[in-house]
């Protein structure tokens, strides 16, 4: 009976431990990292949705932008209404990363993940912050904040040009001076030759709020990108965000964040 009553306590503990395992494996996040914010882009239907959550806030943030808004599109693919680059990027092997990187390109807004890019782990995480915070929501929508502005396609259909920048009051959600710090600055080496992209790219960088302190032509780095810094985590976030390769580095440039933009990005 003792021996029995051992058995069978040991095959309860083992059961606990395998729940436990089980239950760690399983809720290990990919990108939701720390108490950091965590965006991440979703097929609205008609719409393409910004989700961002806010741990420290406990709260999510909507940021709606109609699908037939007309972009340009990354990997110079040209320009098409932001809703068909789902497809796009299906037909062109990339996936959601087309869209993402869209979006950061014509808004400014510093995004590298849609909903089927998510591990399981990060999916388990945002149900569970969904749970306990389904009170605090808001819902922004950008066709209403003067960023986009009506238009008439030639043929025929209603939609929206990107009239402006994002207003500050919704950039400024993005913001990942909580997380990193802030009094952070950046440098961006430009050897892209093409008109306009470094600034694109600045104004990602400072939606994180990480100052942009230099940017300059050189004709010196090939290839396509590199991000360096000291940070780990951060550098991880900016090649992420830009798609580009990351370096950590020990040595002191005076800058917290260096990007290069090789003649093939």
């Amino acid at each position: 009976m003792k021996r029995r009553r051992s058995l069978l306590k040991w095959i309860i503990i083992g059961i606990f431990l395998f729940l436990v395992f089980i239950s760690v494996f399983m809720l290990r996040t990919k990108y939701w990292n720390h108490d950091g914010k965590l965006a991440v882009v979703i097929d609205g239907g008609k719409d393409v949705v910004i989700s961002l959550y806010d741990p420290k806030a406990g709260r999510e943030t909507d940021v709606v932008i109609p699908g037939n808004t007309q972009v340009l599109a990354a990997y110079g693919l040209g320009t098409w209404k932001l809703g068909s680059l789902w497809k796009l990027g299906s037909d062109e092997k990339i996936g959601g990363s087309l869209i993402t990187r869209t979006i950061s390109m014509n808004f400014g807004l510093p995004l590298f993940i849609w909903w089927d890019g998510l591990s399981l782990g990060d999916k388990l995480r945002i149900n569970l912050f969904n749970l306990f915070n389904r009170s605090n929501k808001d819902t922004i929508s950008l066709s209403e904040t003067g960023s986009l502005k009506k238009t008439v396609f030639l043929d025929g259909e209603n939609g929206y040009l990107v009239n402006k920048d994002v207003p500050e009051g919704v950039s400024s959600l993005f913001s990942d001076q909580e997380e990193f710090g802030n009094l952070l600055k950046a440098k961006i080496t430009d050897s892209t030759g093409s008109y306009n992209l470094a600034n694109k790219v600045g104004r990602i960088i400072e939606t994180m709020g990480i100052k942009v302190a230099s940017i300059s032509k050189s004709s010196d780095s090939g290839g396509d990108c590199k991000v360096l810094g000291k940070n780990k985590e951060l550098i991880r976030k900016v090649a992420l965000i830009l798609g580009c390769g990351e370096a950590e580095t020990k040595y002191s440039t005076g800058f917290d964040l260096e990007i290069y933009l090789g003649n093939q990005y």
